[in-house]
């Protein structure tokens, strides 16, 4: 009974989730319909703005737990994470062949090893790989729903696809700050930890990108007080971001982000 009201509340989270998600995107794409500037499209050299980024593997770890030193929601959040990566690969895939900016071909790139990191991640703990390998299809109902109205709000022009670029990873954020804080599996929190960072250097990577279009991101899924804590984050060696520049004159931005261990007990081996 446990088990099935949690998997019932994860099911309707979800749908809520895709819901906001779908009113975000419709919300996006009428305001780049209404104000920006086509002109912007050719003007700017969006393959050489904003895409130079360190892009990090999750390393391999020797894990050391085991699948009875996971709950429930710790199980559900890897299935569903492991697929969400999945959909952030294949979106950017899509807007690569569509637009041929680099940056969805070097964000898509770092997005198969965000979920090759999940992968092994269930195969260590025995569980089945929800993942299709046909490109754009999933197991997940709610998240179909979503890749599908993702690829039609990019669609619409360069721009709604870097906005939409910048939602996903939004989410990404969110959903897996949920998952920190709702875990103390010390393997999950590694991976997961790994996951975040990455996610933070894509959405800056798509904030500097509009920019160069002259658009200014506004977040939708994440808080302004957290998005702003994103884009001045310190990097990964606890040091502040300095002034150095690329070679395309645009500031490197690397960061760390660590999670917070968090939630209730563990499920106990039986």
């Amino acid at each position: 009974m446990v088990a099935d009201s949690m998997c019932n509340t994860t099911q309707k989270n979800k749908i809520m989730k895709t819901m906001f998600l779908i009113s975000a995107i419709a919300i996006a794409m009428f305001t780049f319909n209404s104000c920006s500037d086509e002109s912007a499209l050719t003007d700017a050299n969006p393959e050489l703005k904003g895409a130079m980024l360190d892009f990090e593997t999750c390393t391999d770890s020797v894990f050391t737990t085991t699948i009875d030193d996971l709950t429930e929601a710790d199980i559900a959040g890897l299935l569903w994470m492991r697929e969400e990566e999945k959909l952030a690969h294949d979106v950017y895939v899509n807007f690569f062949d569509q637009y041929a900016l680099v940056i969805f071909d070097r964000i898509a790139n770092s997005e198969s090893k965000h979920t090759e990191a999940v992968l092994r991640l269930l195969t260590h703990f025995g569980l089945e790989d929800p993942a299709l390998d046909e490109p754009g299809v999933f197991s997940d109902e709610t998240l179909q729903a979503l890749y599908n109205n993702l690829i039609e709000a990019g669609n619409d022009s360069v721009i709604a696809a870097l906005q939409t670029g910048g939602l996903i990873e939004e989410t990404d954020i969110a959903d897996l700050q949920a998952l920190i804080d709702g875990t103390e599996n010390s393997d999950l929190l590694t991976v997961y930890g790994h996951l975040l960072k990455g996610s933070g250097q894509h959405l800056k990577a798509f904030v500097r990108t509009l920019q160069s279009y002259g658009i200014s991101y506004e977040p939708t899924v994440l808080t302004p007080e957290a998005f702003d804590a994103i884009m001045v984050m310190s990097n990964g060696n606890g040091q502040k971001k300095q002034g150095n520049q690329d070679g395309n004159g645009n500031r490197k931005m690397n960061k760390g982000t660590k999670g917070k261990k968090g939630g209730n007990g563990k499920k106990g081996g039986n």
